[in-house]
């Protein structure tokens, strides 16, 4: 009996043809959280390569997911060793993952400072890098913060104007930026500058009295950027000194009235305005600061209380509820626009999303602070 002819599959047929709009708006749904997806639609053919690296379809797909996408963390390992691990949370990979020789001081708008240990033979005390074009840039610390702990933050040049920003810092990490210096000296005095990349230069010194006189900077707490304000948190007491970086004045604010087990951090608020987050009882307390018309009268108010032991354990979650019967559970970092708080415990670290509750684990190491790194990766800087 003869065999029958091979049945004729639809993908034999050409492919119908896509106008460019409707190419442009398949492309522009394609998550932005699994980076490898767009570099794999780039190879697929030249016209899509050429609208996935046209700069005016990336402002439009940078718009379209509006919060850049976690591509990892980093976090200072322990024991002295001087060395930062970056932990991969997508399918991005920068060129370096482990940073010996320094420890990571802050992250944002697509930056990351270091504070260099072995500055001797690098030359510069400080360096910002930028992952996902693998650029750094050098730099010493002024005086007299070279002879003092000073905290210290990194952020686009654009989000130090007063009165508003006009960028949306989804793709300024080749751009100019600032670094801001905070530190108090040995008599109560308080200082702040900010390094310019722009000029290479920095700013005129701006100091104000301490109200706990030579409390020293809490140099490694990540700092919040609400506005153009930066808030950093100093010391045992916990005092939150803000540096207005449009007007470089300095103040200095009480912190939430509520005492907490282990360690508690400043974060954005969800409803805008400065925010702070801690655990106590396995219940993880946030907390808003309210500002009316008059600046003085702003008072912190307890804006969630959220049962962690209710929440549920699922499988990215495995011993989430276990973990917190131990006594090493505090929050330790934020991420900025995805409503997320990284929480350590005795078996590893956490994600919880701080409006649906959701849980997953991120490592098995215990970290004292985590710094996610956010930034949109595309085919425009892919490479190989």
């Amino acid at each position: 009996m003869a065999r029958p002819p091979p049945l004729k599959l639809p993908c034999d047929r050409p492919l119908p043809y896509l106008h460019d709009s409707l190419i442009d708006e398949i492309l522009l749904r394609v998550p932005p959280h699994d980076p490898g997806r767009l570099v794999r639609c780039s190879a697929v053919c030249k016209l899509w390569r050429r609208h996935l690296t046209d700069p005016n379809f990336l402002g439009r797909y940078r718009a379209f997911h509006r919060v850049p996408p976690m591509l990892g963390f980093l976090f200072n390992l322990a024991d002295g060793c001087f060395v930062v691990r970056f932990v991969r949370t997508t399918s991005f990979r920068p060129r370096t993952l482990d940073h010996a020789g320094c420890y990571v001081r802050d992250a944002r708008h697509g930056r990351i400072l270091f504070c260099n240990i072995i500055s001797e033979k690098r030359g510069f005390h400080l360096f910002v890098w930028s992952p996902v074009t693998d650029e750094r840039w050098g730099l010493y610390i002024p005086f007299p913060f070279y002879h003092f702990v000073a905290a210290v933050a990194v952020l686009c040049a654009k989000a130090a104007r007063e009165g508003g920003c006009d960028c949306d810092h989804l793709n300024c990490h080749s751009g100019p930026f600032l670094v801001a210096f905070v530190a108090t000296d040995e008599d109560g005095v308080t200082c702040g500058c900010v390094y310019s990349s722009e000029t290479g230069a920095y700013s005129i010194m701006t100091c104000a009295q301490h109200p706990n006189g030579t409390e020293d900077m809490d140099t490694l707490d990540p700092v919040v950027l609400v506005g153009n304000r930066i808030y950093f948190p100093a010391g045992q007491s916990k005092t939150i000194v803000e540096y207005d970086l449009g007007r470089q004045k300095l103040a200095f604010l009480e912190p939430p009235p509520l005492p907490h087990q282990g360690h508690g951090i400043l974060m954005p608020a969800m409803g805008g305005g400065l925010g702070f987050a801690s655990v106590r009882e396995s219940c993880l307390y946030m907390w808003s600061r309210e500002t009316g018309s008059d600046r003085t009268a702003a008072i912190w108010t307890q804006s969630r209380v959220l049962e962690l032991n209710t929440l549920p354990d699922c499988e990215t979650a495995l011993g989430f509820r276990e973990s917190l019967m131990g006594e090493d559970v505090a929050v330790v970092g934020f991420a900025v626009g995805l409503d997320v708080i990284f929480l350590r415990t005795d078996v590893g670290v956490f994600t919880i999303n701080r409006e649906s509750g959701q849980v997953k684990k991120m490592t098995s190491i215990r970290p004292d602070l985590v710094f996610p790194y956010m930034s949109f990766y595309t085919p425009d800087h892919a490479t190989g």
